[in-house]
């Protein structure tokens, strides 16, 4: 995976009524995606499941995302563990 980012100088702003100031804000320029064959071979072999079960996961991983999103839910990508 690469990303490549560039600085943009951006008048940022925190509220409506708020001038705002000049800052640099770091923007993507060129993202190449991991292909979905390399993740679920890599997640497989870490976790030590088979590639056609971590497959599984991941489309049904895929479809719950999918339904939440366009039901307007949020999807956090915090760790689950460290939640109370």
């Amino acid at each position: 995976m690469a990303l490549k980012v560039k600085a943009v100088e951006k008048k940022v702003k925190f509220s409506k009524t708020d001038e705002g100031v000049w800052r640099w804000v770091m923007s993507p320029d060129l993202y190449i995606a991991l292909s979905q064959e390399k993740v679920i071979k890599e997640a497989a072999l870490r976790s030590g499941v088979s590639r056609g079960v971590m497959q599984a996961c991941w489309d049904a991983a895929r479809e719950v995302i999918k339904a939440w999103a366009t039901e307007g839910h949020s999807v956090a990508s915090n760790d689950v563990k460290h939640q109370k």
